[in-house]
């Protein structure tokens, strides 16, 4: 696993040490780009867990205890890294700060049904210098994953759009890029290794953030709603006046139209063999002649040439993903407790959408999140099964040296399983230590709902849910919302704010009746499937009890990114010389 490493082409020394946002370039430079890549890069592979510790890493060469503090979400993040590093060299910036519905339909501008177009913007410029804290300390309030949720061809004119697709190469796919998921989420890449995995840092509602890689979790979809990876739109200052200090004074921002953009491409909509017809469903991603689905294709477009899938590393760097993912929920579930949640009465009805709402549901519940677990899982032994089912048939993408895979394979899967583990509190503050098999088992017991008791949101049951404080209230919710804990799907146009009494079972009534969520989960089980691969007996699927670790026990510290960041961090991939 080697990543892209950066080299530094200069010195990186704040333009700006105070708050005055002075412009003393028209426009960024490739050296700005590059030394902008490396910024993203650096926290990326540092190991804060907030924005505003992620602006406070030793790796940040521009940090200034004195700097005013920004927090935020994903999108917050992804436009404060950019302007916090355009103040601090002095360069222009300008961001969409306002959208409507490219359709004029009244919906969330977050999930419009057909996407958004911008409606005004706001420019880091003036007669005088902007204050900086003002100027950033704005943005978290104005921008949303809205944003991001716009047809490329709307780009150009003087409401730009602020991105756009780039093309799939190494060239264009580096740290800095935002990816976009049309399901009201967005991370910023930080890297690609040489296996042309691309590594995403984000940050999330509860403020915290995270590390992962793009995957079937950013679902591809039609141009209209932006989907993928997108660059940020060169733009430049034109009309300013060059004062004797060196900085620049008014003029305005003008954007480069798509036609002018090196690395401007649609092939992520319409593949880069596209159908006649222009449909995108119908557009090909063709590799060595070889037609591959979208994730594939961006794997094998930035992997090194003679890359060739391993089904056992490709199980390790999932499941380690995975479990990074278990213990980000974890914070999120803890969050909730401390904040007093399974206190609380729960609300009468549940919010016009679980999956996309404001105030403390969308801050301390996590269907998002857990709705992302699931894929993950799900995901993961799709690809196994399918990479297993191409080593057999002699595909040579597939290359495994070893003589035995399936006993492989289970290895790793035993040897990652129990290398994830974590523990969480119960309500009466005994603990829990749990590993990410425990977490697969239950995998659709856990409980999104903030209201309930720790033991529910890690899907106990038995002698480890004794200790659970919920009422009667809050035991009728949980299994009304069974249906939807077994949806793996986000779905943002459904209406969901029904009582608890107007819930009913998906085969008793449709959506818009209170018929939420799915009959039955998705195969996620990716433990059965090397099982059965092993022909081993039903007796292997069972795991071994969780450990009670009573009240007042030492806690131990425990590692919450995956274990792939971990091996970036210790050197273990080294620049080429």
């Amino acid at each position: 696993m080697t990543a892209l490493w950066l080299h530094s082409t200069a010195a990186a020394e704040a333009v700006n040490a105070g708050d005055a946002w002075r412009v003393v370039k028209t426009s960024w430079s490739a050296e700005d780009e590059d030394r902008y890549s490396e910024f993203v890069q650096a926290i990326g592979r540092s190991t804060c867990s907030s924005l505003e510790s992620c602006l406070a890493v030793a790796a940040n060469p521009y940090y200034n205890p004195s700097d005013p503090e920004f927090t935020g979400d994903c999108a917050d993040m992804a436009y404060v890294l950019r302007a916090y590093f355009a103040w601090k060299n002095g360069l222009p910036f300008s961001y969409q700060n306002a959208m409507r519905t490219a359709d004029g339909k009244p919906e969330d501008l977050r999930y419009s049904s057909n996407g958004n177009v911008i409606a005004s913007r706001r420019d880091a410029i003036g007669e005088k210098p902007v204050s900086a804290a003002t100027f950033i300390g704005r943005i978290g309030g104005e921008v949303s994953t809205a944003m991001f949720r716009t047809h490329p061809d709307n780009g150009d004119g003087a409401l730009f759009d602020d991105f756009y697709p780039v093309k799939i190469n190494r060239e264009a796919v580096r740290p800095g890029v935002l990816a976009y998921d049309i399901y009201g989420h967005v991370g910023i890449v930080y890297d690609i290794l040489e296996d042309g995995r691309v590594l995403v840092i984000a940050s999330h509602p509860d403020r915290s953030v995270t590390r992962t890689t793009y995957g079937a979790n950013f679902l591809r979809s039609k141009p209209d709603l932006g989907a993928g990876l997108k660059g940020w739109r060169p733009i430049a200052l034109e009309g300013a006046r060059l004062l004797p200090d060196g900085s620049y004074a008014g003029g305005r921002i003008r954007a480069a139209r798509n036609a002018d953009i090196p690395y401007y491409s649609m092939e992520q909509f319409l593949g880069n063999r596209p159908n006649p017809s222009g449909d995108w469903r119908y557009g090909d991603f063709v590799v060595g002649g070889r037609a591959v689905s979208y994730f594939d294709f961006i794997r094998r477009s930035l992997a090194h040439p003679n890359f060739a899938y391993n089904p056992v590393d490709e199980l390790r760097h999932g499941m380690q993903t995975i479990c990074g993912a278990v213990r980000d929920r974890k914070v999120a579930v803890e969050r909730a407790v401390s904040a007093g949640f399974p206190k609380r009465a729960p609300p009468p009805r549940l919010p016009p959408n679980i999956f996309g709402t404001y105030g403390d549901w969308e801050n301390y519940s996590t269907p998002s999140r857990d709705a992302r677990l699931k894929v993950s899982f799900i995901d993961l032994k799709r690809t196994i099964k399918e990479l297993v089912d191409h080593y057999n048939a002699g595909d040579t993408d597939v290359r495994y040296d070893g003589a035995d895979l399936p006993r492989a394979l289970w290895e790793a899967y035993q040897q990652e399983k129990d290398a994830c583990t974590f523990t969480y509190w119960r309500s009466d503050d005994s603990r829990i230590r749990m590993h990410i098999g425990h977490v697969q088992d239950r995998l659709w017991d856990l409980s999104f709902d903030p209201y309930h008791c720790p033991e529910r949101r890690w899907g106990a049951s038995g002698d480890e849910f004794a200790t659970c404080t919920d009422d009667e209230l809050k035991t009728r919710w949980y299994e009304a919302q069974r249906y939807l804990r077994y949806q793996a799907e986000r779905t943002y146009d459904v209406r969901m704010d029904f009582a608890l009494d107007e819930l009913k079972p998906p085969s008793k009534a449709p959506p818009e009746k209170g018929g939420l969520g799915v009959e039955a989960p998705a195969d996620a089980d990716l433990r059965a499937y090397l099982a059965g691969l092993n022909a081993f007996p039903l007796s292997a699927l069972e795991e071994e009890p969780e450990i009670v670790l009573a009240a007042g026990a030492p806690v131990e510290p425990e590692p919450q990114l995956p274990a792939w960041h971990a091996k970036i961090l210790n050197g273990w991939t080294k620049p080429k010389p």
